[in-house]
């Protein structure tokens, strides 16, 4: 397949993942909004998202017109591409520019973790066009540290090397990706095409598909396998000898119905029937020691010369654990580990929902650090993010697994509770409030501190708004500042 038609697909499978591109920048756009709104001048904040607007409408454009690129016009379509993207970078960056020049420090920690979760989210919907990505993250953060380099300070000289370090290791993670990309269409074309003609041999498979990054089956017309590749078999860690043996079939050994769709069922006999390719997301595999991985599937046929018969299918199935990496630095806080303030705005509403069509409770702690400033201004922020750190553990370890925690700024946490009501909330917050007081925070060798927090609890109502909902939490915390700090506060009114 020629390298032209592979950057076609490319651009097209770019073209499938601008939606997302859009929701992320929207959900950042509008996070900044409510953040740090205040802090900025009016002018300059309105001038921004003016802005922003031009290259969210050129992408909206794109998604809605990408499917008329052809061979003949992939230059200019790429083109497009990359203009969207380097809009978007520089506008972002002028967005952490304007930030460090008027905001407090609070806030440019903040929109830190928000450009570096632009550029990590980006590699894996922006590396398929060649040049998209540094489009992208060039003028984002190269301005942002060029910016710092004119401040010629220590602490600007130092923020500015490591943006620096950090995009050249985006830049080549990025290579990275984007040659997988690349070599994952390659390979299943010439698998497609070298099968067609019954010209290749099964060590000159063996020897094309072993450079691959993918795991690979090869099934016949009855779906019986026939081949595996040495990175599924890496993968999976089961040989391909071990496969054919055993009496089980593969389909159920790697893959059952319990943990996810039916491969021979859903996948296989679909090819055969309708001759076209398929994708599947967001699967579980089976290794052999049991443990399960999360895949992405590209199922395609095998056909004869005519190009009428099909001869057998080709699966290629791709390990997500890295990209799923990538995704999560995108929608968490880097110091914490905890959900960040962008996601926690789409959860609530979703929570919300949830509540009110099944008609369960759902509650709301915000909680907050005392005199926190305390501690920076004595120890120093390295000491502070320990303490942050360490406040977010114990809230991890105290909340259910389908409970929601977040930092919602500086020193702020929140928590949403589904399926909680006020009682039950109030005894979670007192065990938390507890925990932390009775706990010794260790800042060094020989210095431990012990602290307190203050929290304030808010449930649901049928209609409540996420925008009420947070100002009820925030209010009652409000009270337990006021009222002396280190106690949890529910306001029944």
């Amino acid at each position: 397949m020629q390298e032209g038609t592979i950057e076609l697909e490319q651009l097209l499978e770019a073209g499938r993942k601008i939606h997302l591109t859009l929701f992320g920048n929207l959900i950042l756009g509008l996070c900044i909004l409510i953040v740090i709104g205040n802090a900025l001048p009016p002018i300059l904040l309105t001038g921004w998202v003016l802005l922003l607007i031009l290259p969210l409408l050129l992408r909206v454009a794109l998604m809605l017109t990408y499917q008329k690129a052809t061979p003949e016009t992939l230059t200019q379509w790429q083109r497009y591409f990359i203009i969207a993207s380097f809009l978007t970078g520089l506008f972002w960056g002028i967005a952490a520019i304007i930030v460090e020049l008027y905001a407090p420090a609070i806030y440019q920690g903040f929109i830190a973790f928000i450009v570096g979760g632009l550029a990590a989210a980006g590699i894996v919907t922006s590396s398929s066009i060649r040049w998209n990505y540094p489009a992208f993250i060039l003028p984002m953060l190269l301005s942002l540290a060029c910016f710092d380099f004119y401040q010629n300070d220590t602490p600007h000289l130092l923020m500015a090397t490591a943006i620096i370090i950090f995009t050249i290791i985006m830049l080549s993670s990025a290579i990275g990706f984007r040659k997988l990309q690349f070599e994952k269409y390659k390979m299943l074309q010439m698998l497609r095409a070298s099968y067609d003609e019954l010209q290749i041999s099964e060590q000159q498979m063996k020897d094309i598909t072993n450079s691959m990054g993918e795991g690979l089956f090869v099934f016949d017309t009855s779906g019986e396998l026939i081949f595996l590749n040495a990175e599924g078999e890496r993968l999976l860690g089961w040989s391909l000898q071990e496969l054919l043996e055993d009496k089980q079939e593969i389909c159920y050994k790697i893959h059952s119905q319990e943990n996810g769709l039916d491969m021979k069922k859903h996948l296989i006999q679909k090819v055969l029937v309708y001759g076209e390719t398929l994708r599947v997301s967001n699967q579980q595999f089976k290794r052999k020691d049991g443990t399960l991985f999360s895949v992405s599937l590209t199922a395609a046929p095998i056909h004869s010369k005519d190009g009428i018969e099909s001869k057998g299918v080709v699966i290629v199935f791709e390990d997500l654990t890295v990209k799923n990496h990538l995704e999560k630095l995108a929608f968490h806080d880097a110091l914490t580990g905890l959900y960040n303030r962008g996601d926690f705005d789409k959860k609530l509403q979703e929570e919300l929902n949830r509540a009110l069509r099944y008609e369960t409770s759902l509650s709301l702690l915000m909680l907050d650090i005392d005199f926190f400033k305390n501690i920076n201004d004595t120890y120093g922020h390295q000491a502070g993010d320990e303490v942050l750190k360490s406040i977010a553990t114990i809230i991890l370890t105290s909340i259910r697994n389908n409970d929601y925690g977040a930092r919602y700024g500086g020193e702020e946490f929140i928590v949403i509770l589904p399926e909680t009501n006020t009682t039950e909330a109030i005894v979670l917050a007192e065990r938390i409030k507890e925990t932390i007081e009775k706990n010794e925070f260790n800042l060094s060798n020989d210095t431990a501190i012990h602290l307190t927090i203050s929290i304030g609890v808010a449930s649901s109502t049928k209609g409540i708004s996420p925008e009420y909902l947070l100002e009820v939490a925030d209010n009652a915390l409000y009270k337990a500042k006021e009222n002396g700090r280190n106690q949890v506060w529910f306001d029944p009114s």
